[in-house]
């Protein structure tokens, strides 16, 4: 069976608890593989499933982490079931390379993508709407499927389960560069996204509009990686020789300070006034979520702050293409026209993690040092921080600006 003629795919399994884990058990119900070591492993597993699950379960501590490789794992067993219809033990170097192609290009109308939907109904039946993709990866988010699959095969092969890794050859190669740090907005680019949603408030979404508008201003004045924005409190914030600060457990669980700059303070407490708060400023050790319901108690999901945000950057968009369709005519005005339709494609593929790139490129316009910029973002090196640096190409851009031919004639 391929995945062209398969009617649902169905998620397996959103924590390894007993349920998930017969599921999983029966999904890899299989011999073992040709790549399973003759050795004694020290997990104690006998099938793929069992290793699957200790991988999993050592990692249930640092919470960010077993969240990312929980969902990597998942779409790596659903794709070896449907496609190629075989067992982790079975997959060879080919066999991983068909998978980094197929993120890169799942087809968007099969049943592999589609908006992100609760993975499960309200019964607790799982949903049919459910897709194990919400579209296509990009470049850098693939090298990150990669790195976590190849962890997951090392810890195989380094505790006997495995004789091999079949990502082994299939490293990232040193020295390539991501261009991950061309997708972050403009101001007048976010200003526009704030503006139309400002321009589609009514009686009935007020409370939407407003969670919105806070979802992206956070977004943009703290650079919280998107599982980061969702799995803290307002009580992350603390007030310390009268300045304040967010506290974040990131990746890898490593705790950081986001300073809390006077623009964003005043974000915070009209987002609180909105929603009822009894203070305007968080109370300490305050246990409202960072992106709470309408309720004011649950946390709003990683996949719901997606789709406001999908939600919003379309209703820029569409402002950018009305603001395209009444330029004036002539040739400032065609040009005005072009720009404004290349920043509404641009902001159609915008997600959470632009604003993070944007916090981070404007941190560096704004002349903070190289070193803080990186203890702000969180980054463990600090080659990943210069990438930030790509702001000083438009100093490069007005340099050259004076280049004619007229100069050498």
């Amino acid at each position: 069976m391929t995945s062209d003629h398969i009617d649902y795919i169905p998620p397996l399994f959103t924590d390894i608890d007993s349920k998930d884990y017969a599921a999983l058990s029966h999904c890899l119900a299989q011999t073992p593989g040709y790549n399973r070591s003759q050795e004694a492993n020290m997990l104690g597993a006998e099938t793929d499933a069992e290793a699957i699950r200790t991988f999993l379960q050592d990692y249930r501590q640092t919470k960010l982490t077993y969240r990312s490789y929980l969902k990597e794992i998942e779409r790596l067993v659903l794709w070896c079931i449907y496609v190629p219809k075989l067992t982790i033990s079975n997959l060879k170097r080919e066999h991983l390379i068909c998978y980094r192609e197929f993120l890169a290009q799942p087809d968007p109308e099969s049943l592999w993508c589609g908006p992100r939907q609760p993975r499960t109904l309200t019964d607790g039946r799982p949903n049919p709407e459910w897709r194990p993709f919400a579209s296509q990866l990009a470049p850098p988010s693939i090298r990150k499927v990669v790195s976590i699959l190849d962890s997951f095969f090392n810890y195989l092969v380094i505790n006997n389960y495995l004789a091999g890794n079949p990502m082994a050859v299939d490293k990232r190669r040193k020295g390539k560069k991501s261009n991950s740090t061309d997708r972050w907005l403009e101001r007048d680019e976010i200003i526009m996204l704030l503006d139309a949603l400002n321009d589609h408030i009514n009686e009935s979404n007020g409370f939407e509009v407003a969670r919105a508008k806070y979802i992206i201003l956070t977004l943009f004045y703290t650079g919280l990686r998107l599982a980061e924005f969702t799995n803290h409190t307002m009580g992350d914030f603390t007030l310390m020789e009268n300045e304040w600060f967010l506290n974040v457990v990131g990746k890898g669980e490593k705790p950081r300070k986001i300073v809390v700059v006077d623009e964003y303070l005043e974000v915070l407490a009209n987002y609180r006034k909105h929603i009822g708060m009894t203070s305007v400023l968080p109370e300490f050790n305050e246990t409202t979520p960072l992106v709470p319901a309408q309720d004011k108690k649950t946390a709003i999901s990683p996949s719901r702050v997606w789709q406001i945000v999908k939600w919003a950057a379309e209703l820029g968009a569409q402002k950018f293409e009305y603001l395209a369709e009444t330029a004036l005519p002539g040739q400032e005005g065609e040009e005005q026209k072009l720009r404004y339709l290349h920043k509404a494609s641009k902001l159609r593929k915008a997600s959470p993690h632009w604003f993070r790139h944007s916090y981070g490129t404007y941190l560096v316009k704004s002349g903070c040092a190289i070193e803080k910029v990186k203890e702000l973002m969180g980054h463990s090196d600090i080659s990943t921080t210069t990438l930030y640096l790509h702001t000083a190409k438009i100093d490069l851009h007005t340099s050259a600006r004076g280049l004619s031919l007229n100069l050498l004639a």
